[in-house]
C-alpha cells in the first residue's frame, strides 16, 4: 500500500463523536500522486482524521483509485482557469475559427460568470441544471428575458465537450453533464419555402440588384449565404458550367472574414444551369464597368457579389437588407437561408436522388438532408406510390371509368 499514516497531537479539535477537546490524537495520511496536468509526481498530505481506521480507509480508497486510474488530482483548479486553458490549448488549435469564436463567446458570457469560481472537481449536475434554467428564463445580456433553447443547447454542447476533455486528462472522474435532467430541447424549426413560381417572380424583381446573383445561387443551386458572398471570378468554370465552393464569408465580431467551408463536405463542385451563369456574367461585366469608372478608388478584391467600389458585402448587413427588400416588395416573408431550403425542396420534388441532393447542398451526411426535408420526402414517397399504383392498376381504372355497354 502506497502512503503512510502518522499520529500527532492537535491542541484543539473535534473527536470522533464531534465534541471539541484539547490535545486530541489525530492522524495524517502522507502520499504521492501524479499531477495529470504536468505529468510530475508530487507529495501531499491529508490531515486530521479523528481515528486511525478512518485514515486507513482513506488510504485504501486512494490506492484503489490509483490502480483503476480513477484518481483525481487533489489541488484546486477553478473552472474559469480550466476553461481558458482549454480554449487556448485545444479549441483554438483544433476548431475552425468561426467555431472557436462561438465557443469563446459561450464560455465568457455564460459559463464563467455562473460556474467560473467553482473548483472543477466540485461542479455538480444540480449546478448545471440551475444554470440552464437561469439561461432559459433570464439569460439575455440586456436583461430582457431568456435565451432561446437553441442557444442554451449550444452552451450545453460546449460545456459537455470541455468536461469530456477534463475526464480524458483525469482532472475529474465523471462528467457531471451526463447526469443532468434539464437538457435544452429546441423545437424543430419549420422554414418557409418559395414555390418555383415564387422563385421566378423573385428573380425578376431582384434583376440588376446586388441580390440577383445570390438569390439565383441560393434558390437554384442551394448555396449558403456565406458561400455566395465569398465567390470570386476564379471559382467559376463557364465552359464546364461548374462553381467551385471552397470558402465562405462570415460576420465575426462585426467584421467580414473569409473562412474555410462549414464542413469538409461543404467543399464541393456544383454544376449550375446556363441561366445562372448568364446572370453571373452580367454581374461580372457590371463590376468591370465600376472598376473602369472608379479606377484607383475601386478596391478590387475580386468578389463577384460586392459593393459598387469592389469591397465585400458584410453578411449580416446583406441579410438585413434582403429582409427589407422582401418587406418593401410585399413578398412572402422568408429569410435568405430559406431560399436554400427552397432549392432543396425543388430538387427532391423534381426526383433528384437524395444522395445527389445531399452532395449538392454540401451536407456531411444523407441523414442531415433526410432529417431537414422529411416533409418533402414524405410527399415524394406518396407520389412514387401513386406512380407504382398507376403502372399496376391503371388499366383497371380505365375499365371502371368506361360506360357500361348497352
Amino acid at each position: 500500500m502506497q502512503g503512510t499514516i502518522k499520529e500527532r497531537i492537535k491542541k484543539k479539535g473535534r473527536d470522533s463523536q464531534g465534541k471539541i477537546r484539547s490535545n486530541i490524537k489525530v492522524y495524517d495520511v502522507y502520499y504521492r500522486y501524479k499531477d495529470n496536468s504536468t505529468g510530475e509526481t508530487r507529495p501531499t498530505v491529508k490531515r486530521g482524521f479523528p481515528t486511525k481506521s478512518a485514515a486507513q480507509n482513506f488510504l485504501l480508497d486512494l490506492n484503489s483509485k490509483m490502480v483503476t486510474n480513477s484518481f483525481v488530482t487533489p489541488k484546486v483548479v477553478l473552472f474559469k482557469d480550466y476553461l481558458r486553458e482549454w480554449l487556448d490549448t485545444y479549441a483554438k488549435i483544433n476548431l475552425r475559427q468561426s467555431t472557436y469564436i462561438g465557443y469563446n463567446r459561450i464560455i465568457n458570457f455564460h459559463l464563467i460568470p455562473h460556474l467560473g469560481q467553482i473548483d472543477l472537481k466540485d461542479i455538480s449536475p444540480i449546478q448545471i441544471d440551475k444554470l440552464y434554467a437561469f439561461l432559459l428564463q433570464k439569460g439575455r445580456r440586456d436583461g430582457k428575458g431568456g435565451l432561446s433553447a437553441k442557444t442554451v443547447q449550444y452552451t450545453h454542447r460546449v460545456l459537455n465537450e470541455a468536461l469530456e476533455h477534463a475526464v480524458k486528462r483525469q482532472l475529474i472522474y465523471h462528467n457531471p453533464v451526463k447526469r443532468i435532467t434539464n437538457i435544452p430541447r429546441p423545437k424543430k424549426f419549420q422554414s418557409n419555402i418559395y414555390t418555383p413560381e415564387e422563385i421566378l417572380d423573385l428573380l425578376e424583381r431582384v434583376k440588376d440588384t446586388v441580390f440577383e446573383v445570390p438569390v439565383a445561387l441560393a434558390a437554384i443551386c442551394g448555396l449558403r449565404r456565406g458561400e455566395c458572398l465569398a465567390l470570386k471570378v476564379k471559382d467559376i468554370d463557364f465552359i464546364n458550367q461548374e462553381i467551385y465552393i471552397n470558402k465562405q464569408l462570415l460576420s465575426i465580431e462585426g467584421e467580414a472574414i473569409i473562412s474555410e467551408p462549414k464542413s469538409e463536405d461543404s467543399t464541393r463542385i456544383v454544376v449550375v444551369p446556363q441561366e445562372v451563369l448568364d446572370i453571373i456574367s452580367r454581374h461580372i461585366a457590371k463590376n468591370e464597368q465600376n472598376k473602369n469608372m472608379l479606377q484607383h478608388e475601386y478596391d478590387n478584391q475580386e468578389f463577384i457579389i460586392c459593393q459598387a467600389d469592389g469591397k465585400c458585402v458584410q453578411p449580416n448587413v446583406f441579410s438585413k437588407n434582403f429582409s427589407r427588400f422582401i418587406e418593401r416588395n410585399k413578398l412572402k416573408r422568408i429569410r435568405f437561408h430559406d431560399l436554400r431550403h427552397s432549392s432543396a425542396s425543388l430538387m427532391l420534388k423534381s426526383g433528384v436522388d437524395l444522395k445527389v441532393s445531399s452532395q449538392i447542398l454540401g451536407h456531411s451526411s444523407i441523414a442531415i438532408t433526410a432529417d431537414l426535408y422529411t416533409h418533402v420526402l414524405k410527399e415524394s414517397k406518396k407520389e412514387a406510390a401513386e406512380r407504382v399504383r398507376q403502372t399496376l392498376f391503371g388499366k383497371n381504372d380505365k375499365k371502371e371509368a368506361s360506360p357500361p355497354k348497352a
